[in-house]
């Protein structure tokens, strides 16, 4: 096939996708776009190249292992929903823009917090990209007939243009405001597209292999039954290898919550709590219909494509050994929306955090501190497009250094092992008040440290030197410490195995940590306000505990200096309308501190709205004790409120009854 014919087609792809993000950014409200189908196939952001690809050389090398994958997302699902309805809460109130915002406000907006988290989904996304670029580049040049040279100038790689390519897109249509808590539309609509088109596309290809090149998945099951490693490739096997599966399991469902593409769509990008409904059947649905076909994918392709060693493209090379060219360029598109639309998602939701999380509040938000808000703006963008582009080089470099020799489905487990490092701080921190920020941190950074060991070192080591000695003998000898078999567990896979011993030692010390130390009163106060729903569901801005002194001209300019003149009065008019209080207001009391943190989080992240906001008032300090008080108290004034309003409702009802019973009494 002519290079020129398939640059044709992808620059009109391209073109066609820059027209949907395009027209859907400029009818928000039209109902396409705001469609709940729409927010269920946006989540399928999930079922990256290595769905799409990879999967399918995991069926034809390793049988039933492709599964873990996705049962881990289907059986979230149901906890999903109510974990996630919980988040959405607290997440669309305080104007949470990131993962790491929301980790961040849940311990007490602490920039550390915040700053962590951005650098391990920094850690874990980067390879999972150089993935994406990876089955790029190796489609295009299995299109195209032609070997790709190792060493070969970067200028000559067709991966590097697209990858400039996607950035532009992503930075064009994810930076056009300041507020990164508000929706991003294009992005999602042309996200949901891609999502049904690779769906679409991978049920065509699927139908063709098993109906088309042989009759049905009877005959395929017949003729495979004669290959010698058929009974490897279709049974479940043993015990151990069902430890394997339940960590893989538990990787994959700790993912779908902490991607942070995941995060992106299914929190930052959500309308409205109703869409979840949909959710619960419809993401689990699209995950079935993407594995329908994937065994019998693997199996023509074991049958129809001589050697195994590019199986992670059976899907691409089927049509291809067949002559069918035309059906081979529409795998490809569909492998093109399944690496545009994840690498499009994570570079933005990364963009976010590195801008809000480590640039914004480690050495630049003294720049951010004139009263020029346009200049303040033009600024934050910059960073993220910067971020964004920076990003997408490190995913590269990741790409031509170490991902050439690997497969897709090993970088791939490696970025679940990293994300996964987050997942106490953020599942136990959801429902565990105890739990702090020095026991986040230590259960990160020693988490961390024990999959740098056991995973990173070997797959890094292994990519410049032999390390099969060191695998089998451990270090110094120590058989004991073998990175793939610490304390003589060796039946696990190494993802598998690095997963256990890190969230062992994560957990561990995250509980640990949090319970030999006191939290601050106002991380304390956070942690309540995300634990108990009610608190924030009924309280609102007034669950937060705070004392000093403030005025609201001082909060007034702060906002100024991000939010603009205009829009800074609408959103204190709007304040001061929904608590009833004059506009001439002077001092400032918590709910307003924390409505203007609220506001400044989306733009520059809540550790650095924090920092502003106190840079202008004089906080005194709230006891631990103080703090548990007052919002015992104000539940039990709410309570008594609500009671009062329901004895009032009651007795109108009984009243309304008397009344309708006299009269009926009257009638002659």
């Amino acid at each position: 096939m002519s290079s020129w014919v398939l640059l044709l087609v992808i620059v009109g792809y391209l073109v066609l996708l820059f027209g949907l993000a395009a027209w859907a950014e400029r009818h928000t409200d039209h109902p396409w776009v705001r469609h709940p189908l729409v927010y269920v196939l946006s989540l399928g952001v999930y079922c990256s190249a290595w769905t799409y690809y990879g999967s399918v050389g995991i069926a034809a090398t390793r049988g039933m292992d492709f599964l873990p994958i996705y049962l881990g997302p289907v059986i979230a699902l149901p906890l999903w929903v109510v974990v996630l309805r919980k988040i959405l809460r607290v997440a669309k109130h305080r104007k949470i823009a990131s993962l790491a915002d929301f980790l961040s406000m849940r311990y007490g907006n602490r920039r550390a917090v915040g700053a962590s988290v951005a650098i391990i989904c920094l850690l874990g996304t980067v390879p999972y990209l150089s993935l994406q670029l990876k089955a790029l580049s190796e489609s295009y040049d299995i299109l195209l007939g032609r070997t790709r040279i190792t060493g070969m100038p970067f200028y000559t790689d067709y991966a590097f243009y697209m990858s400039i390519l996607v950035a532009i897109f992503a930075a064009f249509f994810g930076t056009q405001r300041t507020d990164a808590s508000e929706q991003h539309r294009g992005i999602v609509f042309t996200t949901a597209f891609e999502s049904l088109l690779k769906l679409v596309i991978f049920l065509i290809v699927g139908a063709y292999a098993t109906f088309g090149l042989f009759d049905g998945s009877t005959d395929l099951y017949t003729r495979m039954q004669a290959r010698p490693n058929f009974e490897q490739l279709t049974l479940f096997g043993g015990v151990e290898q069902g430890f394997t599966w339940l960590f893989t399991i538990a990787m994959s469902f700790m993912a779908v919550f902490l991607l942070p593409r995941q995060f992106q769509m299914s929190v930052v990008e959500n309308i409205e709590e109703r869409q979840l409904k949909t959710a619960t059947w419809g993401f689990p649905l699209y995950l079935l219909l993407f594995n329908l076909f994937v065994i019998f994918l693997a199996w023509a392709g074991l049958l129809s494509v001589p050697g195994v060693e590019r199986s992670d493209y059976f899907t691409l090379l089927l049509p291809l050994h067949q002559g069918q060219t035309g059906l081979a360029v529409l795998v490809f598109i569909g492998g093109l929306a399944a690496v545009l639309s994840m690498v499009v998602v994570s570079t933005l939701a990364l963009s976010t955090m590195i801008s809000n999380n480590l640039v914004i509040p480690y050495g630049f938000l003294p720049r951010l501190s004139s009263d020029n808000s346009t200049l303040n703006e033009r600024f934050i963008k910059g960073i993220r497009r910067f971020s964004i582009v920076a990003v997408v080089v490190l995913a590269y470099l990741f790409y031509i250094g170490l991902s050439t020799k690997t497969s897709l489905y090993s970088i791939g487990l490696i970025s679940f092992v990293i994300i996964s490092q987050l997942g106490p701080a953020f599942f136990v921190g959801l429902y565990w008040s105890r739990g702090n920020s020095r026991g986040a941190l230590a259960g990160i950074l020693v988490g961390m440290l024990v999959v740098g060991y056991t995973l990173i070192l070997p797959f890094t080591l292994d990519a410049f030197v032999d390390v099969q000695q060191f695998l089998e003998q451990g270090p110094w000898g120590l058989e004991a410490l073998r990175p793939n078999a610490l304390m003589g567990i060796d039946f696990l896979s190494p993802p598998a195995h690095a997963f256990f011993w890190s969230i062992l030692a994560n957990t561990s010390v995250y509980a640990v940590a949090s319970v030999s130390g006191n939290s601050s009163s106002r991380e304390r106060n956070y942690a309540e306000m995300v634990v108990d729903q009610r608190l924030f569901k009924d309280l609102g801005n007034g669950a937060m505990v705070w004392k000093g002194e403030a005025y609201v001209k001082d909060i007034k300019e702060v906002l100024y200096r991000f939010l603009g003149v205009r829009q800074a009065e609408l959103a204190v008019a709007k304040f001061f309308d929904q608590h009833q209080l004059p506009t001439d207001t002077i001092v400032a009391d918590a709910r307003l501190i924390n409505y203007a943190e609220q506001l400044l989080t989306g733009s520059i992240g809540a550790a650095s709205a924090k920092i502003l906001v106190a840079n202008v008032v004089k906080e005194q300090p709230v006891a631990l004790p103080e703090v548990l008080e007052i919002l015992e108290e104000s539940k039990a004034l709410l309570y008594q409120n609500k009671l009062k309003n329901s004895v009032r409702l009651i007795g109108i009802s009984l009243s309304n009854l008397n009344n309708e019973k006299k009269e009926t009494t009257l009638e002659p």
